[in-house]
């Protein structure tokens, strides 16, 4: 559970920072002139980037599991070597 939280956290954090370094973020505005005696400014979202970036941040977070699963496994078979080892030489 831990692990799992900790990857989607620091992917993330890590992910959103790539994305706004690496892809280009543009608003979109819409001008309404006029539109029933109103003139205003209409702002949308970039879905694209929301997109990419989404795939990133999911991306990273498999690839923080992943590699901190691959450490605890070999973190495990050196324990279980050395302990082992420590019972022949006994």
């Amino acid at each position: 559970m831990k692990k799992s939280f900790l990857s989607i956290i620091g992917g993330l954090i890590i992910g959103l920072i790539l994305a706004f370094i690496f892809f280009d973020y543009q608003t979109i505005t819409n001008e309404h002139i006029g539109l029933g005696g109103v003139d205003r400014n209409v702002k949308d979202m970039d879905f694209d980037f929301v997109f990419n970036a989404s795939l990133l941040v999911i991306g990273i977070s498999i690839f923080i599991y992943v590699i901190w699963s691959f450490v605890d496994k070999k973190k495990d078979e050196k324990f279980l070597k050395e302990y082992s080892n420590s019972k022949k030489s006994k």
